[in-house]
């Protein structure tokens, strides 16, 4: 069915699920997955996120599903995900929503919508 997922995450607690969801899926199905981690602006002058991809790459090697990961600097994340999907021929996008309603959705807009609208691969979203 699905050969190759990609699993975006930031490292929250919700985007967990994404990724638990994603392996999980990967697992059962026999798929690859590709990992992505879109580096805020803020972080990328910190340095604080470089146990993002490590903690999420060791739980795939725990899954036992084959992965690599991706790390995307100064480019907005929806742009990130939807161009990697297509660029690593992913048949899945598997992510989390982070459920921001009402005006914060109107201000700083859902990644996950806007990755659902320009995406012309299936997107599987997990609350």
């Amino acid at each position: 069915m699905y050969q190759h997922i990609l699993i975006p995450t930031d490292g929250s607690e919700l985007a967990e699920r994404g990724v638990t969801h994603g392996l999980a899926l990967a697992k059962s199905v026999g798929a690859k997955v590709s990992l992505i981690y879109v580096v805020e602006p803020l972080l990328a002058v910190t340095g604080d996120y470089a146990s993002v991809l490590d903690h999420a790459a060791i739980a795939a090697r725990k899954a036992g599903v084959s992965c690599e990961t991706i790390q995307v600097e100064n480019v907005p994340p929806d742009q990130a995900i939807v161009a990697a999907a297509e660029d690593k021929a992913c048949d899945l996008i598997v992510m989390s929503w982070h459920g921001r309603s009402g005006l914060s959705t109107l201000l700083i807009g859902s990644v996950t919508n806007k990755v659902m609208t320009y995406a012309k691969t299936p997107v599987l979203v997990c609350r």
